[in-house]
């Protein structure tokens, strides 16, 4: 099987089939659909024994997204990795085809990303997310964020060789991943196009959350920063970063920059 779309979802009917739909969407055979609920309370059950046999699914109390995610990928028969968070979604139905035709044409490619459209809750677009080629975890380190998350697609073995998702982590987890991941990538390949559509609304982690998951992504970036040496400049790069980051916070919580 070539692809696996893993989602871990929480009490996020409203978002679920929007996401389900876009995978289905991509109208790739050697796939699977497998989602991982965390339990939900509303009406998530309903939406996922709406797909009978088109997708596969468990509902169980767990240890967050992060534990969902390792659940998922554990369960998962796909040599790639498709993580999309159940309020994102695929903007059209070639995306994974673009994805399968990199493949075909690097067979050591790992690990492969694009850009991403950052949308409102009802999916209008506000802002593009361009990406840029990676080299190394020392280009990661140093520039606040490379990549959003539903927009990069990963070998499943490289991720258990990388140890997997922190569970300890809720916020900056897929950061700390490519930190470990795509220093252990064979090949990379960044696609200048869209992606994914990655959901800001008023309930996302990232929105409600958003001082809190720069502060973890600051302890994160540290905590792999004393084991890859960087240079004066380098380091004046890091922490120029990191400032931009807390300098977002303070522009979005004063009503300058929109981030939902």
């Amino acid at each position: 099987m070539m692809f696996s779309f893993v989602i871990p979802t929480r009490n996020q009917a409203g978002f679920l089939s929007r996401c389900i739909d876009s995978c289905l969407a991509q109208g790739i055979v050697d796939s699977e659909i497998i989602v991982v609920d965390g339990a939900s309370t509303d009406g998530t059950i309903r939406v996922l024994d709406s797909y009978g046999p088109r997708i596969r699914w468990i509902s169980e109390p767990d240890k967050g997204q992060s534990d969902a995610l390792n659940k998922g990928i554990k369960m998962a028969q796909g040599e790639f990795i498709a993580w999309i968070n159940s309020d994102d979604y695929y903007p059209c139905p070639d995306v994974l085809k673009r994805v399968e035709s990199a493949i075909e044409k690097n067979p050591k490619l790992d690990i492969i990303y694009g850009d991403g459209m950052m949308v409102d809750g009802e999916g209008k677009p506000f802002r593009r997310f361009y990406s840029y080629p990676v080299y190394s975890a020392k280009d990661i380190l140093i520039r606040p964020v490379f990549v959003l998350q539903p927009a990069l697609f990963f070998r499943r073995r490289i991720f258990f060789d990388a140890g997997g998702l922190r569970t300890d982590l809720h916020l900056s987890m897929d950061q700390d991943l490519w930190l470990r991941m795509f220093p252990l990538a064979r090949s990379t390949l960044y696609i200048p196009e869209i992606f994914a559509h990655a959901v800001y609304h008023s309930s996302a982690k990232s929105v409600k959350d958003l001082y809190a998951q720069v502060n973890e992504l600051w302890a994160v970036k540290d905590a792999h920063r004393k084991e890859i040496r960087l240079n004066l400049y380098e380091r004046i790069r890091y922490r120029m970063g990191m400032s931009k980051m807390y300098a977002y916070v303070a522009a979005v919580k004063l009503g300058l920059w929109k981030h939902c």
